[in-house]
């Protein structure tokens, strides 16, 4: 693709511009097709479409991940990331990285961001079997979206959960979790602080 040809702004309509490269529509080669902005596989919105997406946007900021491909001359491309909404024009910078959560995690808490102000204050899951019994258990689950503020589930709010490793990925909303599941930074441990709170219980 050259540079000289503007790409279309906006999330969706990014989506079904890629997809008109990859099929044949433009004159651009189809191969050439990573090299525009699209949404990466498996994120909000990125369903094959290159008759254009639905005509109406979400009536709420939804974000997703947009990615490319950037030609280096060496033997392989460069990756971009940048955070997307599919209701509105907004697009986050852009973040270079190897994806897997080098590049895209920013570009999604980006999008975050923009679409959830305050998540980062959002209470967080700290065990690996709660990111998938806590959904089904209807009392706990009543308990932790009590502290979401107004409407934010319905709106596809995320959950926070800690991380297993360090820059483990963000996961995708997917078919029985319908928001992103963020990952955090377990909380440092302040042992001085553990201890006096202890001495203090006796």
């Amino acid at each position: 693709m050259t540079t000289t040809v503007a790409e279309p702004t906006r999330a969706r309509a990014r989506q079904t511009y890629y997809w008109r490269v990859r099929n044949g529509r433009t004159h651009h080669p189809p191969e050439s097709a990573g090299q525009a902005w699209h949404i990466q596989p498996g994120h909000p919105g990125g369903a094959y479409c290159d008759l254009g997406q639905e005509l109406d946007p979400p009536v709420h900021h939804t974000p997703t991940l947009l990615s490319r491909s950037r030609p280096t001359g060496r033997r392989r491309d460069e990756q971009e990331f940048r955070g997307g909404c599919l209701a509105c024009e907004w697009e986050g910078p852009v973040h270079s990285g190897d994806g897997f959560g080098d590049g895209d995690n920013e570009a999604v808490e980006d999008a975050h961001d923009h679409a959830f102000p305050g998540w980062r204050t959002l209470p967080s899951l700290i065990k690996v079997q709660d990111r998938w019994e806590l959904p089904r258990d209807q009392r706990r689950w009543a308990q932790l979206i009590s502290l979401y503020p107004a409407g934010w589930m319905d709106q596809g709010a995320p959950l926070l959960a800690w991380s297993r490793y360090r820059g483990e990925a963000h996961a995708p909303p997917h078919r029985g979790r319908p928001r992103y599941e963020l990952r955090i930074d377990r909380p440092p441990r302040n042992r001085t602080k553990r201890g006096t709170a202890q001495g203090a219980l006796f």
